[in-house]
């Protein structure tokens, strides 16, 4: 039997992918006293959580599904995964023959596996979607305290090598191993197992103390490489759970459908937002960063930019060939 559509996850996947441009749009010095940059800043460390959002998302409705054998589970993992990896291999392609290459295979073989743009999380969802059963028995109580324990030795590994040693890894290889995420889809398999309907002023108070400490802390390890304003700050983590817990809270839903406006607003965006992700970065890389130089004017374009293309491409061709590259 097919479930009824919850508009409340389109929301948030609206969202998280608004945070994801902001993001990559971010222009602001985080070292200035000035409010314009402060507060520019304390948005910057709110975003951290967009992916964190996408992986708990999946999880929730991951938990929801009960494969009867191995044959439909592997069937679901090929027919998943196809659908978001050729879309990522074909908006990957511009950016191949754009490229200089020294080694013509390995920079194709390095496209087909995401290395490109912001790509990598289209293999590490796919990490993800392989580790579904792994996750159906391993996301409860105990199981998420020991993710978290693992992600978070990770996350400060990484920050060390890369905020106070000055290492360079590109984003794919530091950001696509699941390792660096494994902590949230698990609370994405907890509450879709436990269900959504939970205290939330114990989350509001850690998420306000991660906040400020991940705000203090970005502004501390920025100096020493110019690094530091991402999720790889234990703070960022803790903030990042801590939103998850909030934004899928059932009582958070009910009072932002209120907001009929705004919340409708974020709704189309989200039933979008794959398409987004997959294109903003051209418009944010080519264009708009070369005319606009304030952190929300770039956000605002470029999503603007995006969801014109994207709607108009829809209008034109066969919903089938949309699908295929990506705008759903």
């Amino acid at each position: 039997m097919k479930r009824k559509h919850i508009d409340y996850f389109d929301f948030l996947r609206g969202l998280a992918i608004i945070f994801v441009v902001f993001n990559h749009s971010y222009s602001a010095d985080p070292m200035s006293d000035g409010l314009i940059d402060m507060i520019y800043l304390l948005i910057r460390q709110i975003v951290t959580c967009a992916v964190p959002i996408f992986l708990a998302q999946s999880a929730f409705f991951l938990s929801k599904k009960n494969f009867v054998n191995k044959s439909e589970y592997f069937s679901y993992l090929k027919s998943h995964s196809l659908r978001i990896w050729i879309p990522m291999v074909i908006w990957s392609l511009p950016l191949f023959f754009i490229k200089d290459h020294h080694n013509y295979i390995g920079s194709f073989i390095y496209m087909l596996i995401g290395g490109y743009s912001i790509y990598y999380f289209i293999p590490l969802i796919i990490q993800f979607y392989v580790l579904q059963p792994v996750y159906k028995r391993f996301a409860r109580n105990w199981g998420v305290v020991i993710l978290f324990v693992i992600n978070a030795i990770y996350v400060a590994v990484d920050n060390y090598i890369v905020s106070f040693k000055g290492v360079r890894l590109s984003l794919f290889f530091e950001c696509a191993p699941f390792v660096m995420w494994v902590v949230y889809p698990a609370i994405g398999y907890y509450i879709g197992t436990n269900g959504r309907d939970y205290k939330l002023w114990p989350w509001y108070l850690l998420a306000f103390a991660s906040l400020c400490m991940s705000v203090l802390e970005a502004r501390a390890l920025y100096p020493y490489q110019g690094e530091g304003l991402g999720v790889t700050k234990i703070s960022s983590m803790i903030f990042s759970i801590s939103t998850l817990f909030i934004l899928f809270s059932s009582k958070l839903e009910i009072s932002l459908k209120n907001s009929t406006c705004t919340y409708q607003t974020i709704v189309d965006v989200g039933k979008i937002s794959f398409g987004i992700y997959l294109i903003h970065k051209y418009f944010l890389e080519f264009a708009v960063k070369n005319i606009i130089f304030d952190t929300a004017g770039r956000t605002v374009v470029t999503m603007i930019l995006s969801v014109l293309l994207i709607i108009s491409v829809k209008k034109t061709i066969h919903t089938k060939i949309a699908e295929k590259i990506g705008f759903r």
